[in-house]
């Protein structure tokens, strides 16, 4: 569905946790190090496939401080407010344009970036990204209110009111799914890692790496045949 030279990679986590600095860091690394690349990185944001009427922090779902605005049975607080089917057309008709020898990427990063069944089984790499609770409401706070000048109030509603028992009851659950879990948001060492992870699943790095030092080269960075897609069904934290 992708195609032999299109890798995918799912970026999931807690609200705030750092998940667009983390996609942004990683196309960023990935250009430096696969060769024609960078108009070949595309990067998703979820919420572009959210109807935007149920979001889970919209202010007009969470105007007050009162715990009488949780009911769970709420679509605003599902992840059934995403149109998961778009998404996945999406990266099919990304992966199908240009050229079909070109490598490709696709960063797909968002609340419910590894939810999804079928997206994970086309992904390469899936990675979940936290922080405690405290560090996500202060990056929070300091994103909206001071960067946006959104009021302080309607985002202390929408973390009691929403986030929060979203994060526990449908966001946090995914970890399971991760390949790589990193536990204190975006950290560039922790990124880098990820991309000498995925480099060899690139045509034109295997092409420079058997160039360079001959064919059949392992990365010494790794375990020799170690690789972080599901060839195990384990995952890496990175801490």
């Amino acid at each position: 569905m992708l195609g032999k030279n299109c890798v995918l990679i799912l970026i999931g986590g807690g609200h705030a946790a750092g998940k667009y600095t983390a996609a942004k860091q990683l196309g960023d690394e990935i250009e430096k190090n696969i060769d024609g690349i960078k108009n070949n990185i595309h990067l998703i944001d979820l919420k572009s496939f959210e109807d935007s009427r149920h979001g889970s922090v919209c202010k007009e779902n969470f105007n007050a401080l009162e715990p009488s605005h949780i009911e769970p049975e709420k679509e605003h607080l599902r992840p059934s407010r995403f149109n998961f089917s778009l998404l996945k057309q999406d990266i099919a008709q990304i992966c199908q344009n240009g050229k079909e020898d070109d490598d490709k990427i696709v960063i797909v990063h968002g609340l419910y970036a590894l939810y999804d069944k079928e997206l994970r089984n086309m992904s390469h790499m899936k990675v979940f990204i936290t922080a405690d609770p405290d560090t996500r409401l202060i990056r929070w706070i300091r994103r909206d209110v001071i960067n946006e000048g959104q009021q302080l109030s309607s985002v202390i509603s929408a973390y009691l009111n929403g986030a929060r028992s979203e994060m526990r009851d449908f966001i946090f659950p995914t970890r399971e799914f991760a390949d790589v879990i990193m536990p204190r948001g975006a950290e560039l060492n922790a990124i880098k890692l990820i991309v000498d992870g995925i480099t060899p699943l690139f045509k034109s790095s295997k092409s420079l790496l058997e160039e360079l030092t001959g064919p059949g080269t392992s990365n010494h960075l790794r375990p020799s045949g170690e690789k972080f897609d599901r060839q195990k069904g384990e995952f890496y934290e990175l801490n």
